[in-house]
């Protein structure tokens, strides 16, 4: 097993955890709590399509060509960033700066390590044209001034299917929480702490 599901299946579950038993600390329905709760939802939609982009782009390709356009093309690692993206807001979905920087720790310990090694794994694949690629394009962070585009593309049906279906799960947090947050409330989950 690969470190990054070992350390997923370690992490995950505790960080579930600690949404299930905690609440946050705002006022309930006050201009935090509101703030934290919309930031969430928009980061978690903006997670889900930035997923969906890159599936578009890659599906089918992965490992097999260096793709270097659409999301490809401003940053190496797209799919991570989404992910990181629909991470926070979970986080924020549960209206908890705690709970966010427990999400983000997880995503770094869990994600970094697997980007580096792809990056090892991809230099040995494609060579100078991936060293290239290096040179051009930013690690993480999207740079949107050197975007590239392609007229068309072609993509593994089957692999943009489940690429589909894992990013449809990702707005599913949203529900998570509020039903959560409805369960303390009713007193049918215990509030073991109150978060910032």
């Amino acid at each position: 097993m690969n470190i990054r599901l070992l350390t997923s299946r370690i992490a995950l579950p505790l960080a579930v955890a600690c949404t299930l038993f905690t609440t946050h600390a705002w006022e309930e329905h006050g201009a935090v709590d509101t703030a934290l709760a919309a930031a969430g939802d928009m980061l978690l939609v903006a997670g889900c399509i930035g997923r969906i982009w890159c599936a578009v782009h890659i599906a089918g390709r992965k490992n097999l060509e260096l793709v270097d356009v659409g999301p490809f093309s401003i940053s190496r690692n797209p799919l991570y960033f989404f992910t990181f993206i629909a991470l926070v807001g979970a986080g924020l979905a549960f209206e908890s700066l705690v709970i966010t920087a427990l999400f983000v720790t997880v995503f770094f310990a869990t994600h970094w390590p697997t980007i580096l090694k792809e990056e090892r794994f991809l230099a040995g694949v494609f060579g100078d044209a991936y060293a290239t690629y290096l040179e051009r394009v930013p690690r993480f962070v999207p740079d949107p001034r050197i975007y590239r585009g392609t007229p068309e593309l072609t993509l593994g049906t089957a692999a943009f299917t489940r690429a589909m279906m894992e990013a449809a799960l990702i707005p599913m947090v949203y529900l998570l929480a509020q039903g959560v947050e409805s369960a303390h409330e009713a007193h049918l989950l215990p509030q073991l702490a109150r978060l910032y």
